[in-house]
């Protein structure tokens, strides 16, 4: 069966060169939350896919696509009158190679897909932190002379 999964919402997107581009991105230690955040460090853990590596820093671009068909799944239809709609949300990430990395019914009828673009790596969003090392020398400290402790007499 072939059904629709979510639209673009083309008055979000109207509006995105006007907005700030890092209100569309998350990162993955932000809190979990309707974009699953929690699971996109899982995704960078498992590196899930048909042998996709995530790189950078586990951030993504999220796009959500709202009202497809109706979803008659009988776990809706016993609770909700008609069903609910299905809809999805698109994560794309850096990573090696394009492509679809991992797809997941995250509740039901909300379809989660992760992409891996490697364009996204060189974007400063994406980039992983660059961690400065320092080398640090111990030297021991010489003893210039030692101190006796006198009892009273």
């Amino acid at each position: 069966d072939e059904h629709k999964l979510g639209l673009y919402q083309v008055m979000t997107s109207e509006t995105f060169p006007d907005e700030e581009e890092c209100d569309h991105v998350v990162n993955a230690t932000t809190t979990a939350d309707s974009v699953g955040a929690d699971s996109i460090s899982q995704q960078k853990k498992k590196s899930g896919g048909s042998g996709a590596t995530l790189g950078g820093n586990g951030a993504a671009y999220v796009q959500e696509y709202l009202h497809g068909d109706l979803c008659m799944d009988e776990d809706v239809t016993d609770f909700v009158d008609g069903g609910i709609e299905r809809a999805t949300t698109v994560r794309f990430s850096c990573g090696k190679k394009h492509e679809i990395a991992n797809v997941n019914e995250d509740s039901t009828c909300h379809y989660i897909f992760d992409v891996t673009v490697p364009e996204l790596c060189d974007h400063p969003l994406f980039k992983a932190p660059v961690i400065k090392t320092q080398v640090i020398k111990c030297l021991p400290v010489p003893k210039v002379g030692v101190a006796t402790m006198r009892t009273p007499n």
